[in-house]
């Protein structure tokens, strides 16, 4: 029987969470898409019960974006501990959400602080001749002492995954911290890119660093949260300045290359700062940027380039948990030169999505 594709227009809110097919609002935290061919599965960082802090007018602190989980007295007593949980939801038109429970609880990886799962498949390679759905998460060992990542391996794209390399070192000199896994639908060849922000193409089997590769640096201060994508044979690198899962969230610095995820790179500029008449950056300022929050992933729905970011610190749940922070979703528009052009705030967005 020939399968027979429908097409809907789907809204996504920015001002409330999608709810799961048992009734419940989605957890949220820092999250990976993958398309799984029909279908689509996201994968949340579960931050748990942790409450968001607002630093942006606190007594001794420099503002929104500071990083003041470990200063009293805004000490936050449950982000840096060993019990987050990678949870996982599947979609077939981003309308109706299946909880798959959790994909990478804690008893899979070592006893660490998890951050921002990115899961991939690699494509067919020995000894997985159908391809290997792997996950990367950023590895901080309780002692506060950050080894660099983890990676976890399954069949499927529902889990559950199991880690096989802890303190995966990359080469280069960006820090361990926000990432993003891109495979080349070209080539086959899946990179990594991290805060720093530093390139690098991993081996056969996506879980390591390729044997004798060189790292790409792009020169750049405070930048974190790359996103990296490919459209019309162009590649995409989508960076924000730092932020501490904070209020108000961060901007949209875009580069371009025309020939290879390793560059050469050039910068575009920022789509992503609150260019209203009258504004003025103020650190203190929860509205210096206009979708208010970091982004996460970028992902192809179509011929759309669906942007999902977290706003941190907007749960009005009681107890404010960190893990009912609103997401942010937009399409991203570009110019005729191929650019990227200025995003604008907006309440939801649309997106058209086919489905069997």
């Amino acid at each position: 029987m020939t399968s027979i594709t429908q097409s809907k227009q789907v809204t996504l809110s920015n001002t409330q969470l999608p709810v799961d097919t048992e009734g419940n609002l989605l957890l949220t935290g820092e999250m990976s898409v993958l398309d799984d061919g029909g279908s689509w599965v996201l994968y949340v960082n579960d931050w748990g019960s942790c409450k968001g802090i607002d630093c942006c007018n606190a007594e001794g602190f420099g503002g929104c974006a500071t990083c003041c989980f470990t200063k009293p007295p805004l000490t936050d007593p449950c982000v840096y501990t060993a019990n987050h949980t990678v949870v996982a939801y599947r979609t077939s038109d981003w309308s109706s959400f299946t909880p798959l429970g959790a994909v990478l609880p804690p008893s899979a990886r070592i006893p660490g602080i998890e951050f921002r799962p990115q899961v991939i498949k690699c494509p067919a390679s020995p000894p997985h001749p159908s391809g290997l759905y792997v996950l990367w998460y950023e590895d901080r060992w309780t002692s506060g002492t950050n080894r660099g990542y983890a990676v976890a391996h399954s069949q499927n794209a529902s889990g559950p995954f199991v880690t096989v390399a802890n303190s995966v070192i990359l080469p280069g000199n960006g820090r361990v911290g926000d990432y993003d896994v891109f495979v080349d639908d070209d080539s086959g060849v899946s990179y990594h890119v991290r805060t720093g922000l530093t390139i690098v193409e991993l081996a056969a089997n996506c879980s390591a660093p390729a044997e004798g590769v060189k790292p790409v640096e792009i020169p750049n201060g405070n930048v974190e949260g790359p996103a990296m994508f490919k459209r019309n044979g162009i590649y995409y690198l989508l960076v924000g300045v730092g932020c501490c899962a904070c209020k108000g969230g961060s901007n949209v610095i875009s580069y371009t290359s025309s020939q290879s995820p390793l560059g050469p790179w050039t910068l575009i500029g920022d789509v992503g700062s609150n260019t209203t008449q009258g504004h003025v950056f103020d650190p203190r300022s929860p509205f210096n940027y206009v979708t208010r929050a970091q982004q996460t992933k970028v992902l192809t729905i179509n011929d759309q380039y669906l942007w999902i970011g977290n706003q941190w610190v907007t749960s009005t749940l009681p107890g404010n948990p960190r893990n009912a922070d609103l997401l942010y979703f937009t399409v991203l528009n570009f110019g005729d030169d191929g650019n990227l052009t200025q995003i604008t705030r907006e309440d939801s967005c649309m997106i058209s999505v086919d489905f069997e």
